[in-house]
């Protein structure tokens, strides 16, 4: 007998019994849609938690930190973001691009509105590398002198001062439109220890597509820029005797005529006030962050809080799994009930299939078919039937989640519940598997049969 006349075969088997064949296959439907929906969850939660913390900053960037020791304290190892250091870090396998940076803070003026803002230098020719990306306009190039590229929040940094503004009272969420600032000018006015003022007129050619925190509230120029008015703010401070003691960091906040020193420790060298650190995937990510805090760095990525989460969410799939597992499992007892009580009825048929020369393998294939069969079409309509209950706990579930319905900006639809195309394979390949598995007693009881007794109660 052909594989072709026995799959034909088997298939006419099972539909002499309707009823008893379609709940059976219900059975199967409700194990593979359990195990598929609640997988689903676990993979929607990762997911949602990966976009969630894709908002605040990227997962394959991390912010490096010098680290400091205090005067009196003990134990550890100062490691400060020199130039050697940033080749020493660029050393590191698995790092595609680094960027020193230096941070800047002080008044700006654009058109009739004043506010502040935090000035970061970074290399211009690593921005693309570094994740920059622009919603109009473009990023800096090499040749970029006082060009700046403002983060999207940035225009609402600035305001009115003819209009009322009390900067403590909460108004809502800042509604300002960032192409505002696009082709124009900010004036960024410092102040250095000689009580020195000097103006930098700042055209802003790009804004930033980006909404995370570290970079929506930002404006970005070329580091060389950067070195010189940290040199500016710095001149001076050395006719202070308070502040031959004192080493004012990179990350410097001016306010007007009031220039603030911070953290204890001598300067011997030019320092940055973080480093910008690139890799390929999130698993260097999390290895080449360890290993700079091992070296007394401090590192910092959002790929760092993602390694718990998926841990979580394994604990949460494994539970969900196993609860679909065991529906599918009393399917599985159901689909040899099933095939058990169609040898019963049967057996005459089976007598004459051995008498004509049926080969036990023959007898054996035609009843595993049949609960192949059974697991096939229980697990395509339970995939079916997961796709429909995905929708459904996406769109009604999302919203019992969050009430009130509030999201940031520009963020995505939470969809809790995931299925990507592997587990579709997995959920059909694993019902067919059940089906099959299910079939094997039953048939193994199918060829012990003995024609001759078979034929006599048949």
């Amino acid at each position: 007998m052909k594989n072709y006349d026995l799959l034909v075969l088997a298939n006419k088997n099972l539909w002499r019994r309707k009823g008893r064949t379609v709940l059976t296959v219900l059975g199967v439907i409700i194990g593979t849609a359990s195990i598929v929906v609640m997988l689903s969850l676990g993979i929607g939660l990762v997911e949602s938690q990966k976009k969630q913390m894709e908002q605040w900053g990227s997962l394959n960037i991390i912010r490096v930190h010098q680290a400091w020791d205090f005067p009196g304290h003990e134990g550890g190892q100062q490691k400060r973001l020199t130039d050697e250091a940033i080749a020493e870090i660029r050393a590191i396998k698995g790092v595609t691009a680094i960027s020193p940076a230096i941070e800047v803070g002080g008044e700006a003026r654009f058109g009739r509105k004043i506010g502040h803002i935090m000035l970061v230098g970074l290399e211009p020719g690593l921005m693309e590398q570094l994740e920059f990306s622009v919603s109009d306009g473009r990023l800096l190039n090499q040749d970029d002198r006082f060009n700046v590229v403002a983060g999207s929040q940035v225009i609402n940094n600035f305001w009115d001062p003819k209009q009322r503004h009390n900067p403590w009272e909460w108004e809502g969420p800042p509604q300002g439109d960032p192409l505002e600032l696009l082709d124009q000018r900010l004036s960024l006015t410092l102040h250095n220890n000689k009580q020195q003022k000097r103006i930098y007129n700042l055209n802003v050619v790009g804004i930033l597509s980006q909404k995370t925190m570290e970079r929506a509230w930002e404006v970005y120029a070329p580091i060389s820029e950067l070195r010189k008015m940290r040199d500016f703010i710095n001149q001076g401070r050395q006719d202070n005797s308070f502040q031959e003691k004192m080493y004012m960091d990179e990350k410097v906040i001016i306010s007007p005529g009031r220039p603030t020193p911070a953290r204890p420790a001598p300067k011997l060298e030019e320092q940055y006030s973080f480093a910008l650190v690139r890799t390929d995937d999130v698993g260097d990510t999390r290895r080449i962050s360890k290993e700079l805090r091992d070296r007394s760095y401090n590192a910092y990525s959002m790929a760092d809080n993602l390694e718990g989460i998926e841990e979580a969410a394994r604990r949460f799939q494994a539970i969900l799994g196993g609860i679909g597992a065991i529906t599918l499992l009393v399917a599985a007892i159901g689909i040899t009930n099933t095939m058990v009580m169609s040898i019963y009825e049967r057996t005459r048929e089976i007598a004459i299939m051995k008498v004509i020369g049926a080969s036990f393998r023959e007898i054996r294939w035609l009843f595993l078919a049949e609960s192949s069969l059974i697991g096939l079409l229980g697990g395509s309509f339970g995939i079916g039937l997961s796709f429909l209950l995905s929708s459904v706990l996406n769109r009604y579930g999302a919203s019992f989640m969050n009430p009130g319905g509030g999201m940031m900006p520009g963020s995505e639809a939470i969809q809790i519940s995931m299925i990507p195309p592997w587990l579709v394979g997995f959920a059909l390949l694993f019902s067919i598997s059940i089906g099959l598995l299910s079939g094997i007693y039953p048939a193994n009881r199918a060829i012990r049969l003995d024609p001759i007794t078979a034929m006599r109660h048949g």
